[in-house]
């Protein structure tokens, strides 16, 4: 045969084989997507029990990972949401949720808890999320390892061997099975995001579809782009040591306890260690155990948070038997363990009830294998991990390297998780800083700050924001997720929003809270102590006050009986109906001249015979305890935006006689007539004027005389208030009977008590706090000398001082999760010379800082209290002031005298036997818990009991500490500068205790 013709014939029939293979692989490959088509169209979600209607799709079901062994069954259950208003021509990207634990379920807490677009509520109807993730990009919700939710195995043998690279393997094989189902989504831009352990998930994951990439088909790649990870658990070391600091700044655990845990315990495991046993001191393990009692009373995932409190829960079952990987040094203490996962646990229950109903499993296509145990968010069936690397900075790094865009993000109140934790791991790259830390905005408010860095790193916090941040600031975490999907860096001005709110929206759920707090306790009446007295008591009690007043020889003048039925207010505009009286007016300092101090005085609501008597002063220097202390914190009349009053459920007149007095002359409706008192002022001239006015006030109130006197105050009445109490203990020693006050204790709160203390803790606590950035929080801690007067810093450390008030310039540092106010409508602008720490006293920038109060509430107490009406009945203003009335005063210029330090003043009261609490809300920044704490140990005074919780309603309100000399330290948890305003129940609670000189509550037994 010639060759021409064998060689046609063999090419022919070679051409014809290929041509028939090829067609039955194309067949084949269309059977396939066509079976693939049939499983997408089957998951698809049509009829989900009590969901909202909706205009995109959702799917549901199963992805099994070895469907070639058909004698083994393992498959991932996973939640798809197609993304709202996705168009062909601008398509979206996609997105994985991972959940953490390790074993908890991302459908269970990130879909339907977080920010999947159904939020589970109680009543088991399904909510619409206004601020769903998947407004912005396609989002995966995927249940792994096995044992997680709905995700099974039929070998029981893959139980336990389930760890990191297990999960990681069999993630990357339900990807590569998810997009031969959705094959649409195959040339999406693709994205991992998750929180807490998912900071191992995340990145593991990321490299192995990394590294399959370069050596897999066409048909195989998985266009991945980037990833984000939330109070992400990173690097053992560093997240132990930014726990134990965090609990520390944050007021949680004692001076005592975070030095012992920082002296015996090894963060850092050493080479080859697995055990906390290799790593610590046997005082550590007590110390570990201490840390987390500490947290045994309030949600670790988000401090301020209320715990559950319903006895329905079904918390306690729904803790997960799992042995959690939690930090080495911690990962042999049982406590650990029982901590709450992360999740608020009432909501939790509400989940676990909607996805164990049958219509929902049905509806979801999952269950599909019967299970032999309930669903539960976190796996009861996954009793052990194998493998849990220390650290994944390493992947991070090589994953930055190969131009992967990375997002680290952390709300800054998880103590689990905390943003010092996640600072100290990044540092650990060594990374180069591209932008300096800075506050990024959304609606106007500063939602968080943020670092980039070169490479394609970016630090963010989210101000306010637990552990689980879309629950705690839903706006903030789209808008963070959208830039993030964007590559656009942050908004660095306050006009940016991504996402119109479709309602009125409240900036942030926690500062709200306490709006909440009140309308659950205002049908509840305070405890009143004098009601337990015997009425025979009562009536002893009277005739003695009424008897030695008559043997003192004491008769009351005629001429100060009328001027106080003269003060009694009746007709106070815009004020609700009350049954105690009240009275206002003034008290001359010089009879012969116009000096006088004004005041009001609200007798208790109840027993006002039996009560104490308490006098209460703001601070400045310079603001006034009326405008702030009675009408916007503790007194029974609370002026409202509209010019009406509101009657104050926790008004301190519920325990007490309440007197707010406007000292020095200058404040408020105080006056005198001449303008060279005006620069004579200072701590001293307070204290003598506020001296002199008590006597002239006794005289017209001489039925109080003999009642226990307090006096109380926050901010820098940490001067006021120590100071008067010396100067009454000074001059009782030596007064006739009808002068002697009946002093018997002081209450300060976020009080200024000594300058160097009160700096050092200020900038410590905005480190701590997320505020300012590491470099500047060294540079200065290392130039500047917090002991010495402005005069001899550096010019350096004065630039750093500089640059650390332009870090609080756009939120309000007295409390420093509450939004600031947006009016433009200010009447007044304070131009007092504040008494600052003298390390910033003459930086014009400090002056610029709000006084710890809304601005906006001021606002409405200044036009109030301008009202012709409102001083007529006040009988306020009768010399006819020249300037306007201002919560804080504009004529005040001036400060002679401020001492750096009351500590010897107080030390001084203490030894007199004078009952002295001092107290802090602890998201003060401008006198900070860590400050007080820092004051207080300069005294050394011997602990009577340690630092422990108090509570409040079954919460933890706060902690505290006392000492063998007299003095009691608490902290008002979740409450800023001014406690009141921000803890109202708490704040009334803790001035109860204080009066009757009792101990604050303890709880019965651990929740």
């Amino acid at each position: 045969m010639p060759p021409f013709r064998i060689s046609s014939l063999f090419i022919l029939l070679l051409f014809t084989a290929a041509t028939a293979a090829e067609g039955r692989e194309i067949g084949g490959l269309e059977e396939l997507e066509a079976e693939e088509a049939r499983r997408r169209e089957a998951d698809r979600v049509t009829d989900l029990p009590g969901q909202p209607p909706v205009n995109f799709r959702h799917y549901s079901g199963y992805v099994k990972l070895r469907p070639e062994r058909e004698d083994e069954e393992k498959a991932l259950f996973y939640w798809f949401f197609e993304a709202q208003d996705q168009t062909d021509v601008a398509p979206k990207p996609l997105a994985l949720w991972l959940n953490g634990g390790p074993g908890c379920s991302s459908i269970a807490y990130g879909a339907a808890q977080e920010l999947g677009p159904f939020l589970v509520h109680t009543n088991g109807q399904l909510k619409l999320n206004n601020f769903s993730w998947n407004k912005a990009a396609n989002i995966i919700f995927l249940e792994a390892p096995v044992g997680v939710g709905f995700s099974y195995t039929n070998k029981s043998s893959d139980l336990y061997k389930l760890g990191d690279k297990v999960t990681a393997e069999d993630s990357y094989a339900f990807l590569i099975g998810w997009f031969k189902r959705f094959p649409s989504f195959k040339l999406h831009d693709f994205y991992l995001a998750g929180e807490s352990y998912a900071g191992h998930y995340v990145p593991q994951l990321a490299e192995l579809i990394h590294e399959r990439n370069q050596n897999s088909s066409k048909d195989m790649f998985i266009n991945l782009k980037g990833f984000m990870i939330g109070n992400a658990a990173i690097n053992d070391e560093t997240d132990s040591k930014g726990m134990i600091e965090y609990a520390w700044s944050h007021g949680i655990i004692s001076d005592k306890l975070y030095h012992s845990i920082v002296n015996d315990c090894q963060f850092a495991p050493e080479a080859n260690s697995e055990s906390v046993n290799q790593t610590a001191t046997g005082h550590c393990d007590d110390h570990l155990i201490s840390f987390l009692l500490a947290y045994s009373h309030i949600d670790i995932y988000s401090i301020y948070a209320p715990i559950c409190l319903s006895p329905s829960s079904s918390s306690s079952s729904t803790f997960s038997s799992f042995v959690g990987v939690a930090p080495r040094i911690f990962s042999k203490h049982e406590l650990w363990h029982k901590l709450p996962s992360g999740y608020d646990p009432c909501t939790e229950g509400y989940t676990k009830k909607f996805f164990n109903r049958d219509d929902v499993q049905k509806a979801l296509h999952a269950n599909v294998t019967a299970l032999s145990y309930p669903y539960t968010p976190c796996s009861g069936v996954i009793k052990q991990w194998t493998d849990s690397t220390d650290s994944v900075l390493p992947i991070i790094h090589k994953l930055l390297n190969v131009g992967l865009r990375i997002w680290v993000y952390s709300g800054d109140t998880d103590g689990r998780v905390p943003i010092t934790s996640t600072r100290y791991s990044i540092n650990k790259l060594g990374l180069e800083i591209e932008e300096e830390w800075r506050a990024w905005y959304h609606k106007h408010q500063v939602a968080g700050w943020v670092e980039t860095y070169k490479g394609g790193l970016t630090l963010a916090s989210v101000r306010g924001a637990g552990h689980q941040v879309p629950v705690f600031a839903p706006q903030q975490s789209l808008s963070l997720f959208s830039h993030f999907l964007s590559t656009n860096t942050l908004p660095t001005t306050r006009s940016f929003s991504t996402f119109p709110s479709p309602h009125s929206f409240s900036f942030f759920s926690l500062y709200n809270s306490k709006q909440r707090d009140q309308n659950y306790c205002r049908s509840s009446p305070m405890p009143r102590s004098a009601n337990l007295l015997p009425l025979f008591f009562a009536l002893l009690f009277l005739t003695a006050v009424v008897f030695s007043s008559e043997i003192g020889g004491e008769e009351l003048d005629d001429g100060d009986s009328r001027r106080r039925e003269a003060d009694e207010v009746i007709d106070l505009p815009d004020q609700p109906p009350v049954e105690f009286r009240h009275y206002a007016g003034y008290i001359k300092l010089r009879p012969s001249e116009e000096k006088a101090l004004f005041y009001w005085f609200f007798e208790a609501q109840n027993d006002v015979a039996l009560k104490p008597l308490v006098l209460w002063l703001n601070g400045g220097p310079g603001c006034s305890s009326i405008a702030y202390g009675a009408a916007q914190e503790l007194g029974p009349f609370l002026v409202q935006s509209n010019g009406k009053l509101k009657l104050n459920p926790f008004s301190w007149n519920k325990a007490a006689n309440m007197l707010f007095l406007e000292a020095p002359v200058g404040v408020g409706f105080s006056y005198t007539n001449k303008s060279s008192d005006l620069y004579k002022l200072g701590d001293k001239v307070t204290a003598e004027d506020s001296y002199t006015f008590l006597i002239g006030w006794f005289k017209r109130f001489s039925s109080f005389k003999l009642h226990d006197f307090y006096i109380a105050g926050e901010s820098y009445a940490g001067h006021y208030a120590p100071q008067l109490a010396a100067l009454i203990h000074e001059r009782n020693k030596n007064s006739s009977k009808d002068l002697i006050i009946n002093l018997k204790g002081i209450m300060i709160g976020n009080a200024a008590i000594n300058d160097e203390t009160d700096t050092m803790g200020m900038v410590e606590y905005a480190w701590s706090h997320a505020i300012i950035s590491d470099q500047l929080h060294a540079n200065i801690f290392k130039e500047c000398n917090f002991s010495v007067d402005i005069e001899n810093l550096t010019l350096s450390c004065l630039n750093h001082y500089r640059d650390f008030l332009v870090s609080y310039s756009k939120i309000d540092i007295y409390n420093i999760y509450a939004p600031t106010c947006l009016s433009s409508s200010l009447d007044s602008v304070f131009r007092l010379v504040s008494a600052a720490p003298r390390t910033f006293s003459k930086l014009k920038l400090w002056s610029k800082i709000p006084r710890g109060y809304d601005p906006c509430t001021a606002n409405y107490a200044e036009k109030y209290f301008n009202r012709a009406d409102v001083q007529r009945a006040l009988h306020a203003n009768v010399t006819k002031l020249s300037y306007r009335y201002t919560p804080c005063s504009n004529v005040i210029e001036d400060w002679i005298d401020s001492p750096n330090s009351v500590l010897p003043i107080i030390h001084k009261l203490l030894q007199a036997r004078y009952r002295i609490w001092i107290y802090s809300g602890d998201t003060d920044g401008r006198i900070p818990v860590t400050s007080t704490r820092y004051s207080i140990k300069r005294m050394n005074l011997k602990v009577d009991e340690e630092w422990r919780a108090w509570f409040e309603r079954r919460q933890v309100a706060g902690w505290v500490e006392t000492y063998q000399e007299g003095l009691t330290l608490a902290t008002i948890r979740g409450a800023g500068h001014q406690t009141p305003v921000f803890a109202p129940r708490q704040s009334l609670a803790l001035f109860i205790y204080f009066i009757s000189g009792n101990r604050l509550p303890v709880a019965s037994k651990i929740i």
